[in-house]
Protein backbone atom coordinates (compact mmCIF):
# COMPACT_ATOMS: atom_id res chain seq x y z
CA UNK A 1 0.00 0.00 0.00
CA UNK A 2 2.87 1.98 0.76
CA UNK A 3 4.10 2.58 -2.96
CA UNK A 4 0.71 2.76 -4.26
CA UNK A 5 0.39 5.92 -1.96
CA UNK A 6 3.52 7.20 -3.33
CA UNK A 7 3.01 6.98 -6.66
CA UNK A 8 -0.46 8.56 -6.22
CA UNK A 9 1.65 11.65 -4.70
CA UNK A 10 4.07 11.81 -7.17
CA UNK A 11 2.59 10.47 -10.71
CA UNK A 12 -1.22 10.85 -10.33
CA UNK A 13 -3.32 13.45 -11.80
CA UNK A 14 -3.10 15.45 -8.60
CA UNK A 15 0.39 14.68 -8.00
CA UNK A 16 3.29 16.65 -7.37
CA UNK A 17 5.16 16.12 -10.96
CA UNK A 18 1.83 16.99 -12.56
CA UNK A 19 1.14 20.29 -10.24
CA UNK A 20 4.94 20.98 -11.32
CA UNK A 21 4.42 21.00 -15.09
CA UNK A 22 0.87 22.80 -14.52
CA UNK A 23 2.94 25.55 -12.27
CA UNK A 24 5.43 25.88 -15.12
CA UNK A 25 2.76 25.89 -18.26
CA UNK A 26 1.20 28.39 -16.15
CA UNK A 27 3.90 30.61 -15.40
CA UNK A 28 4.75 30.49 -19.13
CA UNK A 29 1.21 31.87 -20.11
CA UNK A 30 1.83 34.52 -17.68
CA UNK A 31 5.02 35.77 -19.47
CA UNK A 32 2.44 35.49 -22.73
CA UNK A 33 -0.17 37.67 -21.50
CA UNK A 34 2.25 40.76 -20.10
CA UNK A 35 4.02 40.14 -23.70
CA UNK A 36 0.57 40.69 -25.57
CA UNK A 37 -0.42 43.38 -23.09
CA UNK A 38 3.18 45.46 -23.56
CA UNK A 39 2.44 44.90 -27.85
CA UNK A 40 -1.28 45.59 -27.84
CA UNK A 41 -0.06 48.88 -25.83
CA UNK A 42 2.55 49.56 -28.27
CA UNK A 43 0.03 49.20 -31.32
CA UNK A 44 -2.80 51.14 -30.06
CA UNK A 45 -0.40 54.19 -29.19
CA UNK A 46 1.07 53.81 -32.78
CA UNK A 47 -2.32 53.26 -34.08
CA UNK A 48 -2.98 56.94 -32.37
CA UNK A 49 -0.07 58.45 -34.03
CA UNK A 50 -0.97 57.52 -37.37
CA UNK A 51 -4.55 59.00 -36.17
CA UNK A 52 -2.90 62.13 -35.30
CA UNK A 53 -0.34 62.53 -38.38
CA UNK A 54 -1.70 60.24 -41.89
CA UNK A 55 1.69 60.92 -43.07
CA UNK A 56 3.48 59.01 -40.97
CA UNK A 57 1.26 55.83 -41.96
CA UNK A 58 2.56 56.71 -45.72
CA UNK A 59 5.89 57.14 -44.97
CA UNK A 60 5.89 53.74 -43.01
CA UNK A 61 4.19 52.15 -46.01
CA UNK A 62 6.77 53.79 -48.52
CA UNK A 63 9.95 52.50 -46.44
CA UNK A 64 8.90 48.87 -45.24
CA UNK A 65 6.09 47.86 -48.49
CA UNK A 66 8.02 49.62 -51.16
CA UNK A 67 4.91 51.58 -52.69
CA UNK A 68 5.20 54.38 -55.05
CA UNK A 69 2.35 56.89 -56.14
CA UNK A 70 1.30 56.19 -59.79
CA UNK A 71 3.41 58.62 -61.80
CA UNK A 72 6.38 58.74 -59.42
CA UNK A 73 9.58 57.49 -60.73
CA UNK A 74 12.14 55.50 -57.81
CA UNK A 75 15.39 55.49 -58.25
CA UNK A 76 17.38 52.77 -56.61
CA UNK A 77 21.33 53.69 -55.53
CA UNK A 78 23.52 50.74 -54.54
CA UNK A 79 26.88 50.83 -52.83
CA UNK A 80 29.71 50.64 -55.22
CA UNK A 81 32.02 47.49 -54.82
CA UNK A 82 35.42 48.96 -52.97
CA UNK A 83 37.69 46.47 -54.06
Amino acid sequence: MGTALLYLIFSGNRGLWNLYKLHQEKQELSEQVAQLKSDIGRYQAQYQDFQANPSMLEKQAREELNLVKPGEIVYMFTEADPH
